[in-house]
């Protein structure tokens, strides 16, 4: 019994120090005026952010043949800083900041032909530029005029040079090409500011193609090679061979498929007009075969996500060998770029 009350006291002395153990850990602070001691988090720095270097455009970087979106035309661009402004129906236009521009604009039906004022003769040329308040001789000049037929399409093709600048709009030259008969026409403008750009738009203006359904579809130069005769003031083509504008009569056998007219260079383009870099970098130039009968073919970006031959005609690529065109016809890729199809023959 004595054990037993003795045991009781000691379990409540224990009780006791424990509880006042407990209060002086927890007023310990308040006891001497204090707060709780909070501990202080230090933020993490966030890293300074750097701006992302805006990419500088090389202009031989790519040579894109452009395609309008109701598929009607394209055109090769001269390089890589033209872009497209206007893509309406019977309105496409482009720009290149440094280069200048080119506006091409469709007429068809009665109502459009009625209105239409066409670049005839070299006389006409002369007053569509007087309209707009220039003087022949003191702020412009026409130059290579050209009328030409070619199957059954009337063709007019002159440059303007402008020599008062000031009333141009500080455009030094102005690339002039009209597709047009009794029903319909088609006119490229190429509004060109310096003489280094004056080559790379005429030839953008020479790779105009008509891809839709049109009666001038056979007449342009990308679209199809046909054989033209001079019927305006300028008289026949050259003895070169040349037509009266200054470029390459198209049709001449042993040029090739892929040999265009340059506006006034006076020779074919070798190798599809592509730059070396471009015939082996199959990011920009690609070489594919029919599947019917392994026909080749270069195509090169349209600037969608799609590819287009010379003539406009788009292609997609089901995986990295089946291609397909527009209509349906199979092609394989063995992933070559086009200096494969302009290896010499042997």
């Amino acid at each position: 019994m004595r054990n037993r009350k003795a045991f009781a006291i000691m379990i409540l002395a224990l009780a006791i120090s424990c509880m006042f153990t407990a209060c002086g850990l927890f007023d310990k602070d308040e006891d001497q005026g204090k707060e709780p001691a909070v501990s202080e988090v230090t933020p993490t720095p966030e890293p300074t952010s750097v701006p992302e270097p805006t990419p500088t455009i090389a202009p031989d970087a790519q040579t894109s043949i452009y395609q309008s979106s109701d598929k009607a035309i394209s055109m090769k661009l001269p390089d890589a800083t033209w872009g497209n402004k206007i893509d309406e129906a019977d309105m496409y236009s482009f720009e290149s900041p440094e280069q200048g521009k080119i506006l091409i604009t469709h007429g068809a039906g009665e109502e459009d032909m009625s209105v239409a004022v066409l670049p005839s003769t070299q006389d006409m040329a002369v007053s569509l530029e007087q309209a707009a308040d220039l003087v022949q001789g003191t702020d412009f000049e026409i130059q290579d005029y050209s009328a030409t037929d070619v199957n059954g399409v009337n063709v007019y093709s002159y440059v303007t040079k402008m020599l008062n600048t000031e009333k141009s709009g500080g455009y030094a030259y102005v690339v002039n090409k009209v597709f047009a008969n009794a029903d319909e026409y088609y006119t490229i403008v190429g509004s060109v500011k310096t003489e280094d750009a004056l080559a790379g738009i005429k030839g953008a203006v020479e790779s105009f193609a008509i891809v839709g359904n049109s009666s001038l579809k056979n007449a342009a130069p990308g679209s199809s090679a046909g054989a033209g005769e001079e019927t305006g003031d300028n008289g026949a083509a050259g003895a070169d061979g040349q037509d009266a504008d200054g470029s390459d009569a198209q049709g001449s056998e042993g040029q090739g498929s892929d040999s265009q007219g340059s506006g006034g260079s006076g020779t074919g383009i070798m190798n599809g007009g592509f730059s070396d870099a471009q015939l082996t970098d199959t990011s920009q130039t690609r070489t594919i075969y029919r599947n019917s009968d392994g026909a080749p073919l270069v195509i090169t970006p349209n600037g969608n996500g799609g590819w287009v031959d010379s003539s406009g005609n788009t292609y997609e690529f089901a995986n990295d060998e089946d291609v397909y065109d527009q209509d349906g016809v199979d092609y394989y890729y063995h992933g070559e770029a086009a200096d494969v199809y302009y290896m010499p023959v042997e």
